[in-house]
C-alpha cells in the first residue's frame, strides 16, 4: 500500500452526512482510460511503457443497501526499453521489448453500511499476455474494498474507491502457480449528472502490484490511468 491510499480516509469524514435515496436500479457504463505501466523487476532493472490505453465495460445492480457489480477492462501497452519479467516454473525470464495485452475482471458484492459509504468483496482476475512469445501470466484472488460518495450540488458528485487483494496466486500459461502477490487499487473521480439517468464520470485510477516468485525474488509495478466515461441508470422502482 502506498501513500496515495491515505487520501481515501480523509474523504470519509465528508461522506457520512450526505444521505442517498434507497432504490432498485441497474446501471451500465463505459470508460476510456489513458494509462501508463511502470515498475522494477527487483534488481534495479526498471521498465516503463511508451504508451497504453484501456477500454472498460461495467454493470451493476442495486437493491436498497445491497449491490452487485461486474467490471471488464482491457487494453495494450507498448514497451521499447524492457518489460516486466515473465514468471515461470524454472525462474524469471527477461522478456525484452514488446507489447503486453492486459485484461482485468472484477465481480463485486457490496453493502452500504452508511447511506454514502459501502464495503464490498471482490473476485479479481488479471491476465497479462506478451505478444512476442504468446506467454500468459495471470493474477487472481479475493479482495476487500470500500467506496464513498460526496454530493457537491445537484450536478456534481465526488467519489472514491479503495480495494486490495492480499496473497493472490500468480500462474503461468500452463496454469502452474509460479508465485504470489498483493494488489491495491485507488480510484478518485467526479460524476456530472446530465439528468437523473445519464452521467459523465472522470478521474484517476491507480493500481499497484507487489509480486514474489516462488524462488523469493520480487517484482513491483504500477498501472495508473486518467479516464473519462459514461453511465446510464435504469430505475426499477
Amino acid at each position: 500500500m502506498n501513500n496515495r491510499t491515505l487520501l481515501y480516509p480523509l474523504m470519509l469524514a465528508c461522506l457520512l452526512s450526505h444521505p442517498v435515496r434507497a432504490a432498485e436500479s441497474i446501471s451500465v457504463g463505459v470508460k476510456l482510460l489513458g494509462a501508463g505501466w511502470q515498475g522494477d523487476n527487483g534488481t534495479g532493472n526498471t521498465f516503463e511503457s511508451d504508451k497504453g490505453s484501456q477500454f472498460a465495460l461495467n454493470a451493476s445492480y442495486r437493491l436498497d443497501r445491497f449491490y452487485t457489480g461486474l467490471n471488464l477492462q482491457g487494453g495494450e501497452y507498448e514497451f521499447s526499453g524492457g518489460t516486466p519479467d515473465q514468471f515461470t516454473t524454472t525462474g524469471r525470464i527477461p522478456a525484452g521489448s514488446g507489447v503486453i495485452e492486459q485484461n482485468d475482471f472484477d465481480l463485486l458484492v457490496g453493502y452500504y453500511v452508511w447511506p454514502q459509504v459501502s464495503v464490498f468483496l471482490d473476485i479479481k482476475a488479471v491476465s497479462n499476455n506478451w505478444r512476442n512469445n504468446s506467454y500468459e501470466q495471470t493474477f487472481s484472488g479475493l479482495g476487500l474494498g470500500v467506496t464513498g460518495f460526496f454530493p457537491h450540488n445537484e450536478y456534481w458528485t465526488f467519489y472514491g474507491a479503495f480495494g486490495f487483494v492480499s496473497d493472490g496466486d500468480i500462474k503461468d500459461s500452463n496454469d502452474n502457480i509460479v508465485g504470489s502477490g498483493d494488489n491495491t487499487a485507488l480510484e478518485l473521480g467526479a460524476v456530472y449528472a446530465l439528468d437523473n439517468s445519464n452521467h459523465i464520470n472522470m478521474g484517476f485510477k491507480f493500481r499497484d502490484y507487489a509480486f514474489t516468485h516462488n524462488n523469493g525474488s520480487k517484482q513491483d509495478y504500477s498501472v495508473n490511468a486518467l479516464f473519462v466515461g459514461y453511465t446510464h441508470t435504469f430505475s426499477l422502482d
